[in-house]
């Protein structure tokens, strides 16, 4: 598999002359993290505790057993797998292969299975027997006559049957000499794709995303100096290891750092809690979601975490009083911005001002570029909203489908994010939602971020996503959907009261409230926008049910 949107020789040159790019492929830091520290703890889950010895060994085993199956380069392998140590040691397998990693969400069933698979041509893929009551063999049973280049389904957990294979025999197929075996395959390209991660859906068609060695190893090095970590701290990770940040720090930054991870499946703020503090977890990454219900676990059991140097918090709008409650029992909250595209863009770190950390999403990380377009090919003044565009060591080579590149990439490589936001006289950036998030009232375009973040304040308010409704008077409304604490209640004129106490101009003020049970996320914890904006496209003959989540009330003027 190769790059369909390469950086511009220029750029490529620029990184390795600037050693961003090491062009050395991810194999070769978990051999030496094995060889420099072999007894040193690489990886906790549960009660299982692997060395990086154990890592190495068992990888070596499972990549000479992939290669036996004539798995090789260029060949994609997939795996929909939960947060297990299984998923690292079948990773590290693939880089040392030279192989396509393909994680894929667990949440994903026959419709997206079938589009994304066929469209990677999958050889083979690794899934839980059972995971979450769903039964995973009989899923890929049933999908196998659509996907005639499917060779095998191991299934990592569970007893094989017909149609599929097990990891303890597929281990077992490793052959006498596992290491020779592998020693003698080519060492990868680090400028071949080596991972291959469809985006999680916040648009409703899914993009394959290719990264290479050298754009992932440059992320983690980039994070390591960011947030100076070293071997000493150990990593925290709940995120799944099928999205973006779940592959960086658990199945990468470990063996780059020589520190190990603590990984989390299903998420339990108080088991989360319990593990960071019984592991003295020192970094973590993770979305909004995750950061709140580990607070509120904080605070009802009067618990700090004294070891934790850093929570880093993305992927969704963060309420500008969170990272202050927060550090007050877990540690240095701060905020980085980034996208499977290019995993980290912007961030702060502890070091920086209060308000750098909780009310922006910090600064440009260099040699990572990153302009707010006027929309027009020029660069938009400061404090005014445009979108997005970077260009940097760990964007990615664009997607599987060539056919979006040309839309997603200028032809000297910048990346369109599709994000609004606008920087300030001090240089640190604000985003303020996507570019879709933005409502047109009556020609007036207003972003929902902030409206958001003054919403997420009232005491009634749980969680809370605005988007843009039709209107037949103003073309387009503000829409709350909101999931109400506990037993409260909440009407529009209790959001529209709060509102104008905090000053909000009466435009932006929704004209439309729903309360809902849940709101529909993705597995990497942003709110399925697209699914509010096509229930309210369609309300006239659309059910109660957003995305499997429920109506409770309807509030409107």
């Amino acid at each position: 598999m190769r790059p369909t949107h390469p950086p511009a020789a220029e750029l490529a040159a620029q990184y390795r002359a600037h050693g961003d790019w090491r062009d050395r492929p991810i194999a070769g830091y978990l051999r030496r993290a094995a060889t420099l520290w072999p007894d040193a703890l690489a990886l906790v889950d549960g009660d299982r505790r692997l060395t990086f010895a154990d890592v190495d060994r068992q990888a070596t085993a499972l990549a000479a057993a992939l290669h036996a199956r004539g798995i090789g380069q260029d060949d994609v392998v997939s795996f929909q797998l939960p947060n297990r140590a299984e998923a690292v040691v079948l990773f590290q397998a693939i880089m040392k292969v030279g192989a396509v990693a393909h994680p894929i969400v667990p949440i994903y069933r026959g419709h997206e299975l079938r589009f994304i698979l066929r469209q990677a041509r999958t050889k083979i893929v690794f899934v839980p027997g059972r995971y979450r009551d769903f039964d995973y063999p009989d899923l890929y049973r049933r999908l196998r006559d659509a996907l005639p280049e499917l060779r095998e389904v191991v299934v990592v957990d569970g007893d094989a049957d017909d149609g599929t294979s097990s990891w303890e025999a597929l281990l077992g197929s490793a052959g006498p000499d596992p290491e020779a075996a592998v020693d003698a395959l080519p060492e990868p390209d680090p400028d071949q794709v080596c991972l291959l991660l469809y985006t999680s859906g916040t648009t409703a068609d899914p993009k394959g995303v290719l990264h290479s060695h050298n754009t992932l190893v440059f992320e983690n090095f980039s994070m390591i100096d960011q947030f100076a970590l070293n071997e000493r701290d150990v990593i925290f990770n709940p995120s799944p290891v099928t999205h973006i940040t779940g592959v960086n720090c658990a199945l990468v930054l470990p063996f780059l750092l020589g520190a190990p991870v603590v990984l989390q499946d299903l998420w339990d703020p108080v088991l989360a809690l319990r593990r960071i503090t019984s592991n003295a977890a020192s970094f973590a990454i993770f979305s909004t979601p995750f950061l709140t219900g580990l607070l509120a676990a904080a605070e009802a059991s009067d618990v700090t975490a004294p070891t934790l140097r850093y929570l880093v918090c993305g992927g969704a709008a963060i309420p500008d009083d969170l990272p202050r409650r927060a550090a007050d029992r877990l540690g240095v909250v701060t905020r980085m911005y980034g996208a499977t595209e290019g995993p980290s863009v912007t961030a702060a770190d502890r070091w920086d001002p209060a308000w750098v950390r909780s009310r922006t999403d910090g600064t440009p990380l260099a040699p990572t570029e990153v302009v707010v377009s006027d929309g027009s090919g020029g660069t938009a003044p400061v404090g005014v909203l445009g979108e997005v565009l970077w260009r940097g060591p760990d964007t990615c080579l664009g997607y599987l489908d060539e056919r979006l590149n040309e839309a997603a990439f200028t032809p000297d490589g910048w990346f369109r994010s599709g994000d609004l936001a606008r920087f300030d006289e001090h240089g640190a950036l604000h985003i303020e939602g996507r570019i879709k998030d933005v409502v047109n009232r009556s020609g007036e375009k207003i972003s929902v971020h902030e409206v958001e973040n003054l919403l997420g304040e009232h005491p009634a308010v749980a969680e809370v996503a605005v988007v843009a409704g039709p209107d037949d008077r103003t073309g387009e409304r503000a829409c709350a959907f909101v999931v109400t604490g506990g037993e409260r209640e909440l009407t529009l004129q209790d959001i529209g009261a709060h509102l104008t106490a905090r000053e909000v101009a009466t435009q932006k003020i929704p004209e439309s409230l729903f309360v809902v049970d849940a709101l529909p996320y993705t597995a990497s914890g942003k709110i399925k926008k697209f699914a509010l904006r096509e229930w309210l496209r369609d309300r006239g003959t659309a059910s109660k049910s957003i995305a499997g989540m429920t109506v409770l009330h309807v509030h409107e003027r």
